[in-house]
This record gives C-alpha cells, sequence and structure tokens, in this order.
C-alpha cells in the first residue's frame, strides 16, 4: 500500500468525521469513505460533477440533512480538501447547472483558439523581423527606415488579420509570406540601369534565391525563365514593389493583374493611364474655367500669371504628343483586337481576358523606363502575339518579361536570366542562344570535372601508397595540401532536374466511319435578345426582340483518329464555338453532327483548370469523377501525365498552374480517347513541360484538333492548319511556320503597326 495514499486518507478521512461527526461513520465502510475522499479532492472533473455526486453519499452517512444542506456540506469539504478549487472554479455552482442565454455568440474552446491566433500572428511578425533582421546583416543599415518596405509589411499584417477575422484560412498566409532583402546603395537620381547584389527571396518557408545579384542594363530586353516555382513570379513583385534598390525617378510598371472593369472605355483606361497626361489635361481645363468665369474679377497680374501658366502647360503637352494619344492608344487597342465599337463599349462588359489585354495595352501606352510583364502571351491570340512581339521589339526602355512562350523570348530578349540553385545566371542572346551557351557550357563543365576527378584519383593513389614511407613522407603532406587546395576549387556542376514526361493511354482501333466527327451543312449562331425600353407616358415596355446572330453559315468540317490539326484565327471568330460543336456541347441551328457512339473524346478546355476542385487532392478528384474505378489504378494513370505520389496527396490549391493542368489532362484522358480537342492546353506550363507536351501528342496514335498561341506546339505538332474566320473554316496550304510568316508580313504591312512605328 501506497503510504503517502494512506497519510492522504487518513487526513481526508478526519476532516470529514470532524464535519459529519464520528459516529456517523462508523457505520461505513472504510472503502466507501475513502472512495467519497477522493471524489471531493479530485483536481481534473468538474466542479458540479463532483457535488453532484458527493451530496448523495452525505445525505446516506446523516439521514437528517436536506438535499441543499447536502450540497453545501459538500462544497465545504470540497475546499477543505482541495484548496485550488477555489480559485480554480471561474463560475458558480449556480451557473454552471442553471445555463442562462448569451448576449452573443461565443466559440468554443476559445482560449485554445486564441493562443493559436495569437501565435500565428507571432509567425507573421517574426517573417517580417527576421526580413529586417537579414536586411541589415546583409549591410542595409536603412531598411528599417524604408517607408515602402514598412508600408508593405503593413499591409502583408492587415491581409492576415482580414483573413483571420472573416474565418478563412490564415496558414497559406503565414506560409506564403514572401521575405525580400538585398545589400542597400545609394542609388543617383537619374540612373537607368537597375544593380542589385546580395539578393535573399524566401517564399513558403523555401529559399528561393541567395546571395544573387541583377544586372539590367538601359534599353535591353530581358526574358527570366526557369521551373515552375523557382521563383520567377516573386523576384518580378519584388522589383515591382521596389524592395530591391532602384532610382526614386525610375517609373516602373508591372503587369499581372487584368485592368478594373468599370463604366469607363477600353480608350479612356488606357489614356487614363498616363497620369502626367491627366494632370496636365486637368490644369488646362482649370485655368480656362477661371480665366472664363466673369466673376472672379482677376486683376491684370493674376490674369498674366494663369496665361503664362497656361502656355507652359500647353508647351508640356506638346512636349508629351499629346495631340496623338487618342490615336495611338486606339492603334494599341486595335493591334490586340479591339474594333471602334468594343473600344467604346464598358470595360465591364468585357471577361478577365480581354481585360488583361487592355491592361498590357495601358503599359505599352505609358512606355514606362521599366515594364515588366509576367506571362504576357498566355490571355492573348496569336495575332495578338505577334503584334506585341513586334510591337516590343522596337522597345526604347529596358524590358523584364516571364514567359513561357518560346517563339515570344526568341523574338523579344536580347538576354536570358536563367533561375537555377538559388542563382541568377545571365545570358547574351535570345531563348536558342540561351539554350545553346548553357548546353556547351554545361559539357565544358563535364570535361573539367572529369579532368579534375582523375587528377584527384592519381594524387590519392600517390598519398595512399607514400602516406607511411619514411623517405616519401615528406612527399606524401606536400600531396594532401595539394588535395586539400584542389577541393577548394573543386567544379560544382548544377544540380540535375527531373525530367518531365507524359505518356497518354492508347485509344484502340477504330475503322471507316466510327473513327471520324462530321459536320455536314451546319449553321449556327447566338440568340441577341434586346429588351424594349417603357414608352415615355409610362406604359409597359414590349416584347424583346430577338434575332440571331450567325457565326457559320453551310459548314463543312470533319477529324479523324489520323487528324494531326490546328484552328487559327482571331479572337471572337468562332475556334472555342467550332470546338463545342464537335463535342455535342452546343447543337447546329441546321445541318447534321455525325459522331460514332464508339468514339470517345477527350476535351481539354482552356478553362478547365479554373473548373477542379481545389479543396480536393487529385486522387480525390478523379476518384469523384470515376467512381467505380480503383484508387491503384488512379494512382498510375495520374503519374503517367507526371503527376507524382507526392503531388497526388496535396489539396489541388496548393498546385502550381502547370501542376493543375497535369490533373485536368489527367481527368480528360482516363476514358482513353480516340481524339483530342485541346484549347489552349500550354497556359501555365513552362517550356519543358510544353516540350514534353509536344512529345507525348507526337506518340499519341489518335486524332488531335488544337486551338492554341503557342508556335512551338503548332508546328512540331500539326500539320494541317485551318484558319477560322468570317464564318468560314478554310484550310491553309501550308505549314504553319509559313501561315506566321505571311501573318507577320501582313501585320508589319498594316496601317496600325505603320503608325506606332
Amino acid at each position: 500500500v501506497n503510504i503517502t495514499s494512506m497519510v492522504k486518507s487518513t487526513a481526508s478521512t478526519k476532516k470529514l468525521a470532524s464535519r459529519l461527526g464520528e459516529s456517523s461513520l462508523d457505520a461505513v465502510d472504510d472503502e466507501v469513505i475513502d472512495f467519497l475522499c477522493c471524489v471531493l479532492a479530485d483536481g481534473t472533473s468538474l466542479e458540479h460533477e463532483i457535488i453532484d455526486i458527493a451530496w448523495r453519499f452525505i445525505q446516506e452517512l446523516d439521514p437528517a440533512l436536506d438535499e441543499q444542506t447536502s450540497r453545501n456540506v459538500a462544497k465545504e469539504l470540497r475546499l477543505e480538501l482541495n484548496p485550488k478549487a477555489a480559485t480554480a472554479s471561474l463560475t458558480s455552482y449556480e451557473d454552471e447547472i442553471n445555463p442562462t442565454r448569451l448576449a452573443a455568440p461565443k466559440r468554443l474552446g476559445g482560449s485554445a483558439l486564441q493562443r493559436r491566433l495569437k501565435q500565428e500572428e507571432e509567425d507573421v511578425n517574426g517573417n517580417l523581423q527576421a526580413k529586417r533582421k537579414k536586411d541589415a546583416a546583409a549591410g542595409n543599415a536603412n531598411a528599417t527606415l524604408d517607408r515602402s518596405i514598412e508600408a508593405q509589411e503593413a499591409k502583408e499584417l492587415a491581409k492576415f488579420r482580414k483573413a483571420r477575422r472573416t474565418g478563412k484560412d490564415t496558414s497559406k498566409i503565414v506560409e506564403n509570406l514572401a521575405t525580400v532583402s538585398a545589400i542597400r546603395t545609394k542609388v543617383a537620381a537619374g540612373q537607368v540601369d537597375v544593380r542589385a547584389e546580395g539578393i535573399d527571396i524566401s517564399f513558403g518557408g523555401h529559399t528561393l534565391l541567395e546571395h544573387a545579384a541583377i544586372n539590367f542594363a538601359y534599353g535591353r530586353r530581358y526574358g527570366i525563365v526557369g521551373r515552375n516555382g523557382i521563383g520567377k513570379s516573386t523576384l518580378m513583385k519584388a522589383i515591382a514593389r521596389r524592395e530591391l534598390p532602384l532610382p526614386d525617378d525610375m517609373d516602373v510598371l508591372f503587369v499581372e493583374q487584368e485592368a478594373v472593369g468599370d463604366n469607363q472605355t477600353p480608350l479612356q483606361l488606357v489614356l487614363n493611364a498616363d497620369s502626367e497626361r491627366k494632370r496636365l489635361l486637368d490644369a488646362e481645363k482649370r485655368i480656362n474655367q477661371e480665366l472664363a468665369d466673369e466673376t472672379n474679377n482677376l486683376s491684370t497680374e493674376e490674369r498674366m500669371s494663369l496665361e503664362n501658366e497656361l502656355k507652359r502647360v500647353y508647351q508640356d503637352l506638346e512636349m508629351t504628343s499629346a495631340d496623338q494619344a487618342v490615336a495611338r492608344a486606339g492603334a494599341i487597342l486595335a493591334g490586340f483586337g479591339f474594333d471602334d465599337d468594343m473600344q467604346k463599349r464598358p470595360s465591364s462588359s468585357f471577361s478577365g481576358g480581354w481585360r488583361m489585354r487592355i491592361a498590357i495595352a495601358q503599359a505599352l501606352f505609358v512606355q514606362p523606363k521599366l515594364l515588366l510583364l509576367d506571362e504576357p502571351t498566355n490571355h492573348l491570340d496569336l495575332n495578338s502575339v505577334l503584334f506585341l512581339s513586334d510591337l516590343l521589339q522596337q522597345w526604347p526602355h529596358t524590358i523584364v518579361t516571364v514567359s513561357h512562350d518560346r517563339d515570344f523570348l526568341n523574338d523579344v530578349c536580347t538576354d536570358i536570366v536563367y533561375i537555377k540553385d538559388k542563382q541568377l545566371h545571365p545570358y547574351a542572346g535570345n531563348y536558342d542562344d540561351f539554350e545553346k551557351a548553357r548546353a556547351d557550357q554545361l559539357k565544358e563543365m563535364m570535361r573539367a570535372s572529369e579532368t579534375f576527378e582523375m587528377r584527384r584519383k592519381h594524387i590519392q593513389s600517390f598519398v595512399d601508397r607514400f602516406r607511411y614511407n619514411a623517405k616519401r613522407a615528406a612527399m606524401a603532406q606536400s600531396r594532401i595540401k595539394l588535395l586539400q587546395k584542389m577541393e577548394e576549387n573543386r567544379v560544382v556542376l548544377p544540380s540535375e532536374e527531373a525530367e518531365f514526361a507524359f505518356d497518354f493511354p492508347e485509344p484502340g482501333v477504330l475503322t471507316g466511319s466510327h473513327a471520324s466527327i462530321v459536320l455536314a451543312g451546319v449553321s449556327f449562331g447566338w440568340q441577341n435578345v434586346v429588351h424594349q425600353p417603357a414608352t415615355v407616358d409610362g406604359q409597359a415596355a414590349g416584347p424583346p426582340t430577338v434575332t440571331q446572330k450567325m457565326l457559320f453559315e453551310n459548314l463543312d468540317f470533319s477529324i479523324n483518329m489520323d487528324s494531326r490539326a490546328a484552328l487559327v484565327g482571331p479572337n471572337g471568330a468562332g475556334k472555342s464555338t467550332l470546338l463545342k460543336l464537335l463535342l455535342g456541347e452546343i447543337h447546329p441551328v441546321k445541318g447534321d453532327m455525325r459522331k460514332s457512339p464508339k468514339l470517345r473524346i477527350g476535351y481539354f478546355s482552356q478553362h478547365h483548370v479554373d473548373q477542379l476542385a481545389l479543396w480536393r487532392t487529385p486522387v480525390e478528384h478523379m476518384k469523384v469523377l470515376f467512381a467505380q474505378a480503383a484508387i491503384p489504378e488512379l494512382r498510375s494513370h495520374l503519374g503517367k501525365l507526371g503527376v507524382s505520389q507526392e503531388m497526388q496527396m496535396r489539396p489541388i490549391n496548393t498546385l502550381s498552374g502547370g501542376q493543375k493542368s497535369r490533373v485536368a489532362l489527367a481527368a480528360i484522358t482516363y476514358t482513353n480517347p480516340h481524339v483530342l480537342l485541346l484549347d489552349e492546353i500550354t497556359n501555365h506550363l513552362d517550356i519543358e513541360s510544353i516540350d514534353a507536351i509536344c512529345s507525348a501528342l507526337n506518340r499519341f496514335a489518335g486524332g488531335i484538333l488544337v486551338v492554341s498561341h503557342d508556335s512551338r506546339l503548332l508546328s512540331m505538332v500539326c500539320d494541317e492548319i485551318y484558319i477560322v474566320d468570317k464564318g468560314t473554316v478554310t484550310q491553309y496550304p501550308e505549314d504553319f511556320r509559313s501561315y506566321r510568316a505571311m501573318m507577320l508580313k501582313n501585320l508589319r504591312k498594316s496601317s496600325v503597326q505603320l503608325f506606332l512605328k
């Protein structure tokens, strides 16, 4: 028997006997008394539960006590046997057993929740403090005085608090809080080059760049390349937020988000993007109003002062070529596919892709000294991509762009910055030049590494042979020192990257009419409903008029399992509509669509990635779509499309854009389709993934019909080019490279391009 327990039990029994009397306890077994003492001394159970148990025993020991008196005795004994209960109890017994209506909703487990939220906020502040310490350690003595950085930190913290207040998941904000630091140097006013050293960037708990350096010379056009998730966009945002040293008078414009949709027209949005022009026009309007207002009673000196100010405004407007601003803005919008009617519509009536074009047009109109573009070709058709690339080749200032379009990088860039092993590696020339230079550099490094290893092994063998030889011990020691120096100068090869690979399943064999989709004499159009306004005398409006805007008339088109075709043409011509007609999602007004029930179709929509259930894992998403399939089979299929085992168990919202595209591809190819209809499949994919897609499509045994702006994909995969324009689908007689050259030649002859030049 434990001695401590015996002592405690004896002391408790004495207290119980002093309160109830020893005569009341004599008739009761010692085990019952011990149990009652243990209950009253308990420090883990709720207070009212202990009293509810104990008072019944006390009433049995002394039947003369009623329930309330027994409860009071139990509470007194409770405090004597467990003094901590007096301070631990936050509410009275009556409050516990008599529930009352709360004045406001209360979150259960609130204290634990508050501790967790406080810890999260400390983590956010800790990240920001770590950023300041890193700045100071890197030599940035003015980091704590940099108001732009402090404002950004306050913005991030406010964003975190808002998410917490609205009940949103704050873990992503904590993880995704990027910290940026660099050696702060004084940048002279008027400097046009961008130089920064000691750049450290961390994002989501991972170090992206470490002691890196950039050097952007004025007038050069830089392309930043690297694998998905390597830190390209994070670096661009750091430059745009001026977290790296930039001249104060350098105007920087970062295009990453679409223009805001409101009642302003695209033309007005582009014109208003030039804040200096807008300021001068406002000043002109104000001065003219003051001069024309007869009630002002201006003196001669005041009138002369206003007239001189107006002359200066006119001179500034003339220097900025304000008289050509409207025509130039309209020409830029026309190059991106906005006709005269579209330029006059409210911007709120356009989709996100069209508003992204407006944002790019605003940047081109303003012409900042440093223009930052993040995936500018993602929302453009082929015509617009050619227009943009041709315009940027004549750009007078500095451009830094992130793009996965190989042809765009070849046309636009004069330099490539390659992000690898947490460093920025500059290469002169376009993307093809970079690939050649990098391949030659890797070969040279491999040769140097092999030569180093051969020499090291030779010296090491000498050391091993004569280290303990008395006559040659001195020579062996000198060789050991030589080995140590060699290790300091060892050739470090770049880390190897996993090769992306896609593998589309074999569709099986179909022959004859079973292997084709045919549109015969098809006519299709969208209904246009016009609502009649109410009459002036207050009578109800008449019925709406419905008109049919025909998109195709008497269209004949077919695709089969041997097809390798591409649809090209301007936006709005009906390329995606034609895919939906072939798929059977929409039905023609006239004509027939013939397809064998044995033919399986896989359709990748340009919005397919946005339709994924982001809270599910890829395996869960596939299981919802194919409930009868076994989990191992689904995992194997995801693996064939480049979704690794680790990605398969992560929520889809944690995957990059390219990884989400692979999940979408896995979903559409699981049924072994005979024909693939692909609408902008390369969006969000990096260059290596696009190359892997091209290889997989070339190995695919079924038919392919592609809508894309990516020149490399179309030139590598497609041998038939169909031009969709003005309600017709016409086959181009040559290959895609020839079609692209023709489009570029026509573009350079156009009045829009001649005006912009």
